[in-house]
């Protein structure tokens, strides 16, 4: 069934195709890649681009925007009376609790499905999400009565997605699908959400498109009703929407002290809410001005998600008028040009070609590498290698380097080629990999000056990025692999292995 949403001009909804332009072209500052963009008004999108190789239809990491999602089956689960938000934590998990013999602090067993959606839980620290996680959540020490102060924990979320499966016999995904995808034109087969280990759909594991998340935003906004349908309660919505927990001690930039509902936050600008995910996922709601917005980007911690939303708020949310403005069809042309043309800049070009030296069949000496994606903050190893699927997750223990006039090849011994392009064009490829459906990117290859072979892997379906650099040296071939981390401190996860050419 299509559910296409309406397209106007920025001026029917009451903002001018120039101030719109204003913004796309702010959106692109120094602290930032962006990758994609939407808004609408009164449900009718007014603008959307997306930033070439980025397309409309690639799903994108959304990080801890995710946990609204998650948020919204706890809200539809309590419609259908699978739980109440009230209920102990503790209770729930009783069996878990058992098998693990665990004592629990008093202040642990009070702990309750709101607390946890309101970043409540009360722990001295994060727990850890590895391994048993389920029993490392209860095994945390507690610092605070739950309720009465904002400690952030994704772990708690990751929870909240227990508890469905546990409820219902159905995870995440499944269980959202007729409830919520099919009812607001999201496309279940294309969203994805990964798995731990034990089987549980995880947080930070959802990967959605533009639109899907600007179609969560608008059921948000319209109070929980969709065409007319009622999709779930809407004092659910007027619960999520407002100020559960304040947070002014937070340790983040301005809006991430603005006070925190169900699993997301409040912005500066008052009645405005957001859907947060790390790195700048957004989705902005100001059910008021009936506005939505949502974001994908890549932009650098600490201070670059900031300053997308304050450019968000001054070219858009501050210049909203409330009634439509005169048509302009020369700046709304200029505007839908503008919007067409948003692209990564190019890959660098090395001075000369890489030669056939490079060529050849390696075979892992020291350690092995991996180019996939990894979300790794600064001292913190890969959260996404938990949701690798094992039987697509091989270490590598030998690969092939081809160079032809115009690419550079990189074959692993599983079967996967990743193709850089030598003359610095993204073009959009696909390959096989631990993450079975999101394989989609662009490489770009060069020789540098100092005769290294780099090779830059943009992943797709997020902001992610790999640079293998490879150096000949007579033990063999250096690989540097290079993970992005997108934070000024510690910008790469940086790991090096040595290869020997097979003879």
């Amino acid at each position: 069934m299509t559910m296409d949403l309406p397209r106007c001009a920025p001026e029917e909804i009451g903002l001018s195709s120039r101030q719109v332009a204003g913004c796309i072209r702010a959106l692109n500052h120094e602290l930032t890649t962006m990758n994609g963009f939407m808004a609408a008004r009164h449900g009718k999108v007014f603008t959307e681009c997306w930033w070439s190789p980025y397309r409309a239809e690639l799903v994108h990491s959304n990080h801890s925007f995710g946990k609204s999602y998650t948020a919204t089956a706890i809200g539809i689960a309590m419609q259908e009376r699978k739980l109440h938000l009230d209920e102990r934590m503790a209770d729930i998990f009783a069996d878990e609790i058992a098998e693990r013999k665990l004592q629990l602090d008093e202040r642990t067993r009070r702990i309750t499905i709101r607390h946890v959606l309101t970043m409540t839980n009360g722990m001295e620290r994060h727990p850890d999400m590895t391994g048993d996680w389920i029993g490392n959540y209860f095994a945390t020490p507690m610092a605070y009565e739950p309720g009465t102060r904002f400690a952030y924990n994704s772990s708690g979320s990751c929870m909240l997605g227990a508890i469905i499966l546990k409820r219902t016999g159905q995870n995440m995904k499944e269980y959202l699908t007729p409830r919520l995808f099919e009812k607001i034109g999201i496309d279940a087969s294309r969203f994805v959400w990964c798995k731990f280990p034990n089987g549980i759909d995880g947080e930070p594991g959802t990967f959605a498109t533009t639109e899907d998340n600007l179609r969560l935003a608008q059921l948000y906004c319209n109070g929980g009703s969709w065409n007319g349908e009622r999709v779930l309660d809407e004092d659910f919505f007027k619960e999520a929407l407002s100020v559960q927990i304040e947070n002014p001690y937070a340790p983040e930039q301005k809006d991430g002290r603005c006070g925190y509902g169900y699993q997301l936050w409040a912005c500066s600008i008052p009645g405005v809410f957001r859907f947060d995910g790390g790195q700048g996922q957004y989705g902005i709601i100001w059910p008021e001005k009936e506005l939505v917005i949502s974001l994908h980007e890549g932009a650098f911690a600490p201070l670059g998600p900031q300053k997308t939303l304050d450019v968000l708020y001054e070219h858009l949310l501050l210049k909203l008028q409330d009634e439509p403005l005169p048509s302009a069809e020369d700046d709304l042309a200029a505007l839908r040009a503008l919007e067409k043309a948003q692209a990564l800049p190019a890959g660098e070009v090395g001075q000369t070609l890489p030669d056939a030296s490079w060529d050849g069949t390696y075979t892992m000496k020291t350690d092995t590498f991996d180019p996939w994606f990894a979300v790794a903050p600064p001292g913190v190893g890969d959260l996404f290698a938990a949701f690798r699927t094992p039987e697509h997750d091989h270490p590598i223990h030998s690969f092939s380097l081809r160079i032809t006039p115009t690419l550079l090849t990189l074959s692993l011994d599983s079967g996967a080629e990743i193709c850089a392009s030598l003359d610095g064009s993204l073009t959009e490829r696909f390959v096989a990999s631990p993450f079975p459906a999101l394989g989609a990117f662009a490489a770009t290859a060069r020789l540098t000056e100092e005769g290294t072979l780099e090779m830059r892997i943009r992943w797709l379906n997020g902001w992610f990025e790999t640079i293998l650099v490879f150096a000949q040296s007579p033990d063999g071939l250096t690989i540097t692999t290079k993970k992005l981390r997108l934070n000024e401190a510690d910008n790469y996860l940086i790991k090096t292995s040595l290869a020997i050419r097979q003879v």
